[in-house]
């Protein structure tokens, strides 16, 4: 379960329709239902040759969302990203097109970019070769050695890239199409304004736990009054709604304040709505939108099947313009990584441990519709 943020926006933020629904699952004390409770074996969590086909299908020839096309606000700009163990360079060329590539210089695969920023070209650190942000090699130090080759085949290698309301989305393999792949909830993800988005800080964890027991952690608030007691008990409300798009999902619940909107004609209502949206993209993202900034998890297998990868970044809803503001980002990313550090992913690792004793099946009620959703999504793409 990630973290509320309880500071208000002075401009609309959330969708009336989703608002209304949160507002009248509060007031009717109910929330949205599966069926039935089911199961899922256990070994989901343990099982190598599961991992394995898991890496291929839905990690290397699969489309991946990585971050805000707002990192990348102008030409001449660069962002790096580890995407499942995978180097990836994305860049805004003079032209204003974004591009993405395998973050691997041609001449031996060193990295040839780290971190963001804003540059005419990336040198490689080992032997200086260097390449526009049109991923053109533009020059070889003794380039006599290498005349024998074609030097316009000597580029960065491309990737599959897109925007998506603002989202960027790449493919790990040629035959990917990363906008096909969100196509589904695109539409519902317009209103986010993720173009506009400004990152602030990140978070990096290393869990000892399989990468679906960490993303599940984001699935529900049936855990909220027991495991965050003492941090977000008091600023939650178990009422949330639930929507699927393809393979895609959304929820979302009521926070505190939603009781002062239940009796308080619509047209009354606060322009900010007392609620978190959550938006889950196929295969392992997170997107936690709060009244005043957005949180990305991105979750990836480890090397093994029982670690992961967790990178928690925090954006500002527009680009940040002074020192106070960034500070009630930064503390709103702390918060959230200390609930998620502390509370959530111990209590995953302790669950993949009893995963890999032997215990038989893990058990999802009725009241977890996302964790049903994403086991059955997942099961269905290694089909």
């Amino acid at each position: 379960m990630t973290a509320i943020d309880n500071e208000r926006a002075t401009t609309e933020r959330f969708p009336r329709e989703l608002v209304r629904r949160l507002v009248d699952n509060y007031r009717n004390k109910t929330l949205d239902h599966c069926e039935a409770a089911i199961t899922e074996p256990a070994s989901v969590f343990t099982d190598p040759v599961r991992f394995q086909r898991e890496l291929d299908v839905m990690f290397r020839h699969g489309a991946h969302i990585v971050g805000w096309t707002g990192e990348l606000p102008r030409p001449g700009t660069f962002v790096t990203k580890d995407v499942a163990g995978h180097p990836v360079l994305i860049t805004r060329a003079e032209d204003g097109e974004l591009r993405a590539f395998r973050n691997a210089c041609t001449h031996r695969g060193a990295q040839v970019a780290e971190g963001c920023g804003e540059a005419r070209r990336l040198t490689c650190p080992y032997h200086a070769w260097s390449f526009e942000l049109n991923g053109n090699l533009a020059g070889q130090p003794q380039s006599y050695a290498f005349d024998a080759l074609d030097k316009s085949t000597l580029g960065l290698e491309p990737l599959p890239v897109a925007s998506v309301a603002g989202l960027i989305a790449v493919g790990l393999s040629e035959d990917v199409d990363p906008a096909a792949a969100f196509a589904d909830i695109e539409p519902e993800l317009r209103w986010c304004g993720y173009e506009n988005h400004e990152v602030v800080c990140q978070h990096t964890f290393q869990l000892k736990a399989n990468w679906k027991i960490a993303f599940d952690v984001n699935l529900e608030t049936y855990h909220v009054d027991y495991l965050h007691r003492e941090t977000l008990s008091n600023l939650v409300n178990h009422n949330p709604i639930y929507d699927t798009f393809g393979r895609h999902a959304r929820w979302g619940f009521p926070t505190v304040g939603v009781e002062h909107l239940v009796d308080l004609p619509e047209d009354q209502w606060p322009a900010v709505g007392p609620a978190s949206i959550i938006h889950t993209l196929f295969p392992s993202v997170v997107l936690l939108e709060t009244p005043v900034s957005c949180q990305m998890f991105r979750i990836y297998p480890g090397r093994t099947v029982g670690e992961c990868t967790v990178d928690l970044t925090e954006a500002a809803l527009t680009p940040v313009t002074n020192d106070e503001d960034r500070a009630a980002r930064k503390r709103g990313a702390d918060f959230a990584a200390l609930v998620v550090g502390k509370e959530d992913f111990p209590a995953a690792e302790q669950c993949q441990r009893g995963a890999e004793i032997g215990l038989k099946n893990f058990v999802f009620g009725a009241n977890e519709p996302m964790l049903q959703h994403w086991h059955r999504t997942w099961n269905e793409a290694l089909a």
